[in-house]
């Protein structure tokens, strides 16, 4: 089944609009970074150490910055493999950009108080939940059946495993503040090592058979 031309315009507002949230989420990440007040006539350490306090900021805007365009290119990869929508797709979507629109916020928590366990539980906890709405909408998408027909199942199932890993780090993320906050930030380099894995093991150079809605449906 193929979008007509009123349904691939109502397809494509659910995109832009997404698109529009992750725009001004990334935006409003570097705007919680306030330059701070010097006088124009103080010595340049007076400058150097403004910056220097401002560190905990730069590592939340470059943690979240890299999270929130995971969650981006996840959501894009979502839509490649969607062909058609449904009022069921478009509200589990409004659900999952809710939490993305909510990271800034609790950015600027954390960095402000870094080492607290708190404040980086709320961190923590705001991202793993927009990466459990990604995956209950792409398993929604597969189960409705709007996932495209020629679509490869290797490459589903690849998709699948990859938004699993953001909400995992996110779990970990907390375990490891439990035992010091300041060290929680580790958790992240765990991302790139274990998308690397995830597609190692799903490149083997080979086309699987195309998706059946209706057979990946019952697996799920």
């Amino acid at each position: 089944m193929h979008l007509d031309s009123k349904s691939e315009l109502q397809f494509e507002r659910i995109v832009f609009f997404s698109d529009a949230v992750f725009a001004i989420a990334i935006t409003l990440l570097v705007i919680e970074i306030k330059v701070p007040h010097i006088e124009a006539g103080s010595p340049d350490g007076t400058f150097l150490g403004s910056v220097v306090q401002l560190i905990p900021k730069f590592v939340g805007f470059f943690l979240s910055f890299f999270v929130v365009g995971a969650y981006w290119v996840g959501h894009h990869r979502i839509f490649g493999f969607i062909d058609r929508w449904n009022y069921g797709l478009i509200w589990r979507n409004v659900f999952f950009l809710m939490a993305i629109a909510f990271i800034p916020f609790s950015t600027a928590f954390f960095s402000e108080y870094p080492t607290r366990f708190v404040p980086l539980a709320v961190y923590a906890v705001g991202f793993t939940i927009a990466g459990i709405l990604e995956i209950f909408m792409w398993r929604y998408a597969i189960s409705a059946g709007l996932v495209r027909a020629d679509a490869d199942r290797n490459d589903v199932a690849h998709l699948t495993w990859r938004m699993s890993v953001l909400p995992a780090v996110g779990i970990a993320a907390m375990l490891i503040g439990l035992i010091n906050p300041v060290f929680s930030g580790f958790a992240f380099l765990l991302i790139s090592l274990a998308h690397w894995m995830i597609k190692k093991r799903f490149t083997k150079g080979e086309t699987g058979p195309k998706v059946d809605n209706d057979g990946l449906a019952a697996e799920n």
